[in-house]
This record gives structure tokens, C-alpha cells and sequence, in this order.
């Protein structure tokens, strides 16, 4: 449930649909797999602690993997430099409401075209 190439990353980052706050951006592209995939970009820029950046990584794995998706598509988070700030609990829930905010927005591009 990983995007793991540069090819699968490139796909994303070139057509994708954006859902955003204070603290990510979260690139959505359909794919054609049967299950959504997950990718994670937190550069060096969110803090230069690799434990910083490894638990923010981890909280967005675990809300990711938790979160019962509706489509298949393909997901990119960007971290922004104000994540390393908020506790745990306060990223989760956050991170589940871009979830469902991305949910939403799929369905309104199903429904344009």
C-alpha cells in the first residue's frame, strides 16, 4: 500500500487533485489498483531530526492505514514546517479530516465529468 517508485511519484505530482491546510498537502491521483497507496514527503525543511520527521511519517502511516477509503487512488503528504509543533493526537485528527476532505473531492471530480 506504498507508492514506491519515482515513476509512481512523478504520476502523482504531475496530475493530482490538492487538499491542503496549515500543516499538509495532501496530492490525490486515481489509480488503477485495486487498494489506495500512500506516499510521504518530509523533507529536511519540517526539521533537521530524522525523530521528528520519522514521527510525523508514522502518525500519517497509522491514520492512513486506519482510514477506510472509498476509492483507490493514490495519495502523496507533504509536511509542512508547523506539523513538528502539534501533539500526536492533534495531527490525527487532522490528518483524518484531510482524509475525508480528499474523500469529497474525489466525488465531486466523479461528478463533473
Amino acid at each position: 500500500m506504498r507508492l514506491l517508485t519515482k515513476a509512481d511519484y512523478a504520476q502523482v505530482f504531475n496530475k493530482s487533485v490538492k487538499v491542503s491546510n496549515s500543516l499538509f498537502l495532501i496530492l490525490i491521483h486515481k489509480n488503477s489498483n485495486c487498494q489506495p497507496r500512500l506516499g510521504l514527503v518530509i523533507s529536511k525543511k519540517v526539521d533537521k531530526r530524522a525523530v521528528v520527521r520519522n514521527r510525523i511519517k508514522r502518525l500519517v502511516r497509522e491514520s492512513f492505514r486506519n482510514y477506510e477509503f472509498s476509492q483507490s487512488c493514490d495519495f502523496v503528504v507533504l509536511a509542512r514546517a508547523k506539523a513538528k509543533e502539534r501533539k500526536n493526537d492533534e495531527l490525527l485528527t487532522i490528518i483524518n479530516d484531510l482524509w475525508l476532505q480528499s474523500e469529497q473531492k474525489i466525488k465531486q471530480i466523479r461528478k463533473r465529468k
